[in-house]
């Protein structure tokens, strides 16, 4: 039998160790598998900014649940398509936390589209926030870290990139894209 995902609450969580590791940004941590994983950071010792679109008040359960586990968070909100906003977001984390070492990127546009619905427009709009926006944080990650210091960048993908089917279809271009993004450095 498979492993089956590890699921954490704050009351499994709190027993867990309160080593301090740093701030992390994990974009999209309102809900679903985003906020699981900004649940089990702070539990295994990170503070955490939690970043939402339009999920305020699920990102602001989000961070009570985090500072319950006695580590520091803070929503940001953040349209991931706008550039200028995803420049600015490690900075805003980074002023309210302390510095950043660690972006998961989670956060996605997914919208259903296959042959017949797509176009040009929708491809665009998720790319810039599936693939522009985590290379964007990467490369803002990378260029406040000091010389001496480490960071990582996690990036989602999905089982569509294993598993295609002709729905969700710039959905699933956008995923194929941030996997080769893996392959430039």
């Amino acid at each position: 039998m498979a492993d089956r995902p590890r699921r954490y609450t704050a009351a499994s969580m709190v027993t867990r160790r309160k080593t301090r590791h740093g701030a992390a940004l994990v974009t999209g941590a309102a809900r679903r598998i985003g906020r699981e994983i900004a649940l089990a950071l702070a539990a295994d010792g990170w503070d955490v900014a939690v970043h939402y679109a339009t999920s305020r008040d699920d990102a602001l359960r989000t961070v009570a649940d985090i500072e319950q586990l006695g580590r520091r968070a803070v929503a940001v909100n953040r349209d991931l398509a706008v550039e200028a906003g995803v420049k600015s977001l490690l900075a805003e984390c980074a002023h309210e936390l302390g510095p950043v070492t660690c972006v998961v990127n989670s956060a996605s546009l997914f919208e259903h589209d296959d042959a017949a619905t797509f176009s040009a427009e929708r491809l665009v709009g998720t790319m810039r926030t599936n693939v522009a926006a985590p290379v964007l944080l990467a490369q803002a990650l990378h260029d406040q870290l000091p010389p001496d210091a480490r960071g990582v960048v996690i990036n989602l993908l999905d089982q569509k990139l294993f598993n295609p089917n002709p729905d969700f279809l710039s959905y699933t271009l956008s995923k194929a894209a941030l996997l080769e993004t893996l392959r430039l450095h």
